[in-house]
């Protein structure tokens, strides 16, 4: 599998929650950086622990590629994620409204696999979108 198929597949296990598929792509000490957890989370069973956090917030979020660059054992990954408030996020309370983000990842690959993902997601658009931050115009 590539490395542009294998983020197709990640894509599929992070909308999914499905462990099997990302045990297929993500090689068991990888590590994930992400902007709300100074220390990274590890393996599969990480990026569950943080899906579970994503979807308790919005049940219905999903990810989609947009756009995927590959350069050795580097990949990056231009994604739209969508989903409705439904559960608190980052202490702010269920609004009911919808949100739309572009995110930015980087990839690096070790066998095969994913071994490290430095993720950039767009968590002010979120929380502008869900009406916990006002911007003055």
């Amino acid at each position: 599998m590539s490395h542009s198929q294998a983020i197709r597949r990640f894509v599929e296990f992070i909308n999914s929650a499905d462990a099997a598929i990302g045990n297929e792509v993500i090689h068991e000490s990888a590590e994930f950086h992400v902007p709300f957890d100074s220390k990274p989370l590890k393996g599969v069973g990480g990026y569950l622990e943080m899906l579970g956090m994503m979807r308790a917030a919005f049940p219905d979020i999903q990810w989609s590629v947009e756009q995927i660059i590959s350069e050795g054992d580097k990949v990056v990954l231009r994604s739209k994620t969508r989903g409705t408030q439904a559960g608190p996020f980052m202490g702010f309370p269920p609004s009911g409204k919808k949100f739309e983000i572009v995110g930015m990842n980087l990839f690096t690959f070790s066998e095969g696999k994913i071994i490290e993902e430095q993720g950039l997601p767009d968590l002010f658009g979120i929380l502008v979108q869900i009406g916990a931050v006002q911007i003055p115009l």
